[in-house]
Order: C-alpha cells, then sequence, then structure tokens
C-alpha cells in the first residue's frame, strides 16, 4: 500500500496508524484456537486471529464455548 506514496505521506501516516494498531490490540486478544473452532484458517501461516477482550453476548457465549479467555463487560 504504500509504494505509491511518497516519502514525506508515508512519514506522515505511519504514527496515526500505529496508534490505531494500538488500539485495536488492546481491545482485541490474539487467540486463532477459539477462532478456528469456527473458521478454519486457510493456511499455516495465517496466524493473529483476534478476538474482542470483552466478551458479552452471543459471540461471548460461543467464544467462552470454544475456550477462549476474555473479560465480562463487568470487570472490563
Amino acid at each position: 500500500m504504500w509504494l505509491p506514496l511518497d516519502e514525506h505521506v508515508v512519514q506522515l501516516w505511519i504514527p496515526q496508524i500505529k496508534a490505531l494498531d494500538d488500539r485495536y490490540k488492546a481491545a482485541t486478544v490474539d487467540d486463532g484456537q477459539a477462532l478456528d473452532q469456527f473458521h478454519r484458517l486457510p493456511g499455516p501461516d495465517m496466524r493473529g486471529w483476534r478476538h474482542p477482550r470483552i466478551l458479552t453476548g452471543d459471540l461471548g457465549h460461543s467464544l467462552r464455548s470454544a475456550g477462549a479467555i476474555g473479560t465480562g463487560p463487568d470487570t472490563a
């Protein structure tokens, strides 16, 4: 994605993208094992499946039943 962009533009956007990436990682858990119960990974090099850290509702129930560890809304 960066190749067609001017170096100056890339340098301006890197901190913003990193900040968003950090927020995403803080709000999710890297847990391919639980998610693999529902969607098979297309290949061994496809890692990094993440689910919400706060598990609520039907998604939370399903992920917990598959062994996911997270927090409930009352403990977040």
